[in-house]
């Protein structure tokens, strides 16, 4: 490896045309170009598959008949190492370093960590760098990296000493959920370099512990719940389960239920993640389910009294219905004990 980047580093540090280049190498002049986030140079000849890396790292493979090779996104703040090599042939190695920033790298913000939190809350926060100057301010952007527009943070927090090292954006849903974070500093002493992030929304995410409703009696308990995120709609579950004084025992599920047969007493309590994704989501609060009252099915009092009130209303109704037919000389007795509601129209004999 010590050989390879010494011949890296026997190339141009500037993301420029390489000044020392070999007069009969395939490929001449590699640069940078930004806007459409390429690593692209010039090729003589023939050559084999074309790989690109990045601080040694295997990125992608070279397109449009070995032209250049596409990023999805470039740094925009930290120095990084870009380099070409051939998949046969002689060795082959030339690079550059990207981008190339003045000032004191000790100076810029430091630590930058983002997180979406609260279903709604993107917060990033950072430190102030080790020999940053001391009237050093900073302030963070967002950047669309397809347009590479930047927009500010609207809402800072401050440290003691009057810096900015905290910025919350308060609807994330209106942002692209990838998206470049920078953080730039200013300084009347000093050129200040940026600090940058590449984030994916969904993968630095940390969900709120869902709620868990629940029915229960004697026979069963069934729980329910619901994960909140305007970027994961598939989520795993860690349900914690404890009956009586019992070891806790884990449930790991993909479902937003669980049902228990015969539960008595249980303490439970649920985390939940994104699926595929590492953060768990805080452990929710313990909750007491006595399952062991009443009756198995239990009806309120209200339901019963509205049955019967139903069921009197329906009798009643059908007595009515069949006491005025016409033509009909005596009412069918519907309820026992009852009898005629419309006397004989024959005169009564003496």
């Amino acid at each position: 490896m010590a050989l390879l980047w010494l011949a890296v580093l026997l190339t141009s540090a500037s993301g420029l045309p390489q000044s020392q280049e070999d007069h009969y190498s395939p490929i001449k002049n590699l640069r940078i170009e930004p806007v459409e986030r390429r690593l692209t140079w010039d090729l003589h000849g023939n050559v084999s598959e074309i790989m690109c890396f990045i601080n040694s790292k295997f990125i992608t493979k070279a397109v449009n008949h070995n032209r250049y090779c596409q990023f999805h996104v470039l740094p925009s703040c930290e120095v990084k190492n870009f380099s070409i090599s051939l998949t046969k042939g002689p060795p082959f190695l030339m690079g550059i370093q990207y981008p190339l920033h003045e000032g004191n790298p000790e100076a810029a913000a430091r630590g930058l960590d983002c997180r979406v939190h609260d279903v709604d809350v993107l917060t990033c926060s950072w430190d102030v760098g080790r020999e940053a100057p001391r009237d050093i301010q900073y302030h963070l952007y967002w950047q669309e990296l397809r347009t590479r527009r930047e927009y500010e943070c609207p809402n800072y927090e401050m440290d003691p000493r009057g810096k900015l090292v905290r910025c919350h954006f308060n609807d994330v849903s209106r942002l692209p959920k990838h998206l470049q974070i920078l953080v730039r500093g200013t300084s009347q002493s000093a050129w200040i370099p940026c600090s940058d992030r590449t984030v994916e929304l969904s993968e630095i995410e940390i969900l709120n512990p869902p709620n868990i409703t629940a029915t229960c009696n004697k026979s069963y308990l069934m729980m329910e719940w619901e994960a909140c995120s305007h970027f994961n709609n598939r989520f795993e579950y860690e349900l914690q389960l404890q009956k009586g004084s019992d070891p806790a025992y884990t449930e790991k599920l993909q479902e937003k239920f669980f049902e228990l047969h015969n539960p008595k007493n249980y303490v439970v309590r649920l985390r939940a993640k994104g699926f595929y994704r590492k953060s768990w989501s805080e452990w929710s609060a313990p909750q007491s389910f006595e399952c062991d009252l009443g009756e198995d099915s239990p009806r309120p009092d209200w339901l019963l009294a509205a049955l019967v009130l139903l069921a009197t209303l329906l009798v009643l109704g059908l007595v009515i219905a069949l006491c005025g037919s016409s033509g009909s000389r005596a009412c069918v007795s519907v309820l026992r004990g009852t009898q005629c509601c419309r006397k004989s129209s024959l005169p009564s004999r003496t």
